[in-house]
């Protein structure tokens, strides 16, 4: 409001009597309309239509308008400067001691009234210096408004466009989701039929041949390594397109120590063990407790051929 009231104020007076805007003059004369007594300059229009030309032709600050006027009388005279004048307050002149009337005029647009007869230079400087802080404060409002309006118009459109890349995003991934179901299944499809395949080669092709070195071999320990290749072929169709965690254990083993778990697994004993693979029975345990130790079961009393058994299952 201080930098409003610190230059010169320009008022519109919209009066068609001579006496009362001869009033209004000297009243502006002796009036302060600041704290730093700024004073004003007062432009005459004696009709509405007139004043609306004053108004468009010059920066008016304030105007001060009569109710009662040649070309228009009460409250549409209000709203007819409203429409011109639209970021500029108005301060109601009326002949009428009519609260209902003033009311009416503040709410038809007017920042004040002031009754013809009852005012004096003091009370019209009180009322356009109200007139013109209230009218700031509205701009100020309005103006918070707008940004407050902006602002949620904004999040608005950004909300919008979130939901639509999300429904997006979950229109991909479905899309991907069914693809790879389709894939899954394609996998599996496939891999039971490798199997399958690999079996009946397996029982068609090797088996026989195991069979027959089987019937024609007489030495025990040639007897022993034939069951743990026919085990080791078997486990290997069984579990063939499988990915089991603990099977990745065998791969830390040493060549011998594979020998050794395959044997264990398969129920040999130690003396068999060592017979097959030309070892004596202490290396045989040496590797045994290298195997334990590996598979985690140095101090637990686990029985090694069921451990292997279930990772390899």
């Amino acid at each position: 409001m201080s930098e409003t009231l610190q230059k010169t104020i320009s008022i519109l007076a919209v009066e068609d009597d001579p006496g009362d805007f001869g009033l209004i003059q000297a009243y502006t004369r002796l009036t302060k309309f600041g704290d730093s007594g700024s004073k004003a300059s007062i432009t005459w229009a004696k009709t509405l239509a007139d004043g609306i030309t004053a108004a468009s032709n010059n920066k008016i600050d304030v105007v001060l308008l009569d109710l009662s006027l040649p070309d228009s009388e009460g409250l549409a005279t209000v709203q007819a400067m409203r429409d011109t004048l639209h970021n500029v307050p108005i301060v109601v002149l009326t002949g009428y001691d009519d609260n209902a009337i003033a009311v009416a005029a503040l709410q038809a647009g007017a920042q004040d009234y002031l009754i013809k007869g009852q005012f004096d230079h003091d009370a019209l400087g009180r009322a356009v210096r109200h007139a013109l802080a209230r009218h700031a404060l509205e701009l100020r409002v309005k103006e918070g408004e707008k940004i407050l309006l902006d602002s949620r118009n904004r999040l608005q459109e950004q909300v919008t466009e979130m939901a639509s890349q999300l429904k997006e995003l979950r229109d991909e991934f479905e899309d991907v989701n069914t693809t790879l179901k389709v894939l899954l299944r394609n996998r599996d499809t496939d891999k039971s039929t490798a199997q399958n395949a690999l079996v009946r080669e397996m029982s068609q092709e090797v088996a026989p041949f195991l069979l027959k070195l089987k019937k024609s071999i007489r030495d025990r320990k040639q007897i022993h390594l034939l069951d743990v290749l026919e085990g080791n072929l078997q486990q290997l169709a069984s579990s063939y397109g499988n990915t089991n965690a603990g099977a990745l254990l065998f791969w830390q083993f040493t060549p011998v120590e594979t020998q050794v778990a395959s044997m264990i697994k398969q129920g040999l004993s130690t003396k068999d063990i060592a017979t097959a693979l030309s070892l004596s029975p202490e290396t045989v345990n040496v590797h045994r407790k290298h195997i334990r130790k590996k598979l985690g079961l140095n101090s637990k009393a686990a029985n090694l051929r069921d451990c292997l058994a279930s990772l390899s299952g």
